[in-house]
Parts: structure tokens; C-alpha cells; sequence
């Protein structure tokens, strides 16, 4: 269940980025779709969240405990907030 969320997720256009939450409690950014992918036997997903640092995660999806998007309760992108630049 938790691959065919998160294909969706990353299928979404316009793309909305999410939070990968994980069961050690770290939370993984997913800014694009163009830096992440799962690996075709559905177990393990790849995340590249700043390419300027080659900074990349190898995620177990049996870790991942909650995927949280930026959509508000209306179906809205949250505005505001800090920039990043």
C-alpha cells in the first residue's frame, strides 16, 4: 500500500512536494519528483533532496511511518512559510 501512495504522490502534476516521516524519526523532504524514484521491487525508495551536497537517502519503505504533503485541508497548496532558496 504504502508504494502505490507514494507513486501516486510522485505522479502528481502539478507535484506536490511531501515529507517522508520514518520509524527512527528522521523526515525526508521530497521537493521534486525528478530526485526521487522506487526501486522496481517496490521495497526501497531513492531520495536526492539537495544535489548541490550529493546529499541521498536509500529508504526502506517498511520504515516509513506517514507521508505528509504541503496540501492544505482544501486541496490547496499551503502559501507562505520561509522560502528556500
Amino acid at each position: 500500500m504504502m508504494y502505490d501512495r507514494l507513486r501516486t504522490m510522485l505522479g502528481e502534476r502539478p507535484f506536490v512536494p511531501f515529507d517522508v516521516h520514518l520509524s527512527d524519526g528522521d523526515v525526508i523532504r521530497v521537493k521534486s519528483a525528478d530526485f526521487a524514484w522506487i526501486h522496481p521491487g517496490k521495497r526501497t525508495m531513492f531520495v536526492a533532496t539537495d544535489p548541490r551536497f550529493d546529499t541521498e537517502y536509500v529508504i526502506n519503505l517498511r520504515q516509513v511511518t506517514k507521508l505528509a504533503s504541503t496540501r492544505g485541508a482544501n486541496g490547496r497548496r499551503k502559501r507562505g512559510g520561509s522560502k528556500e532558496s
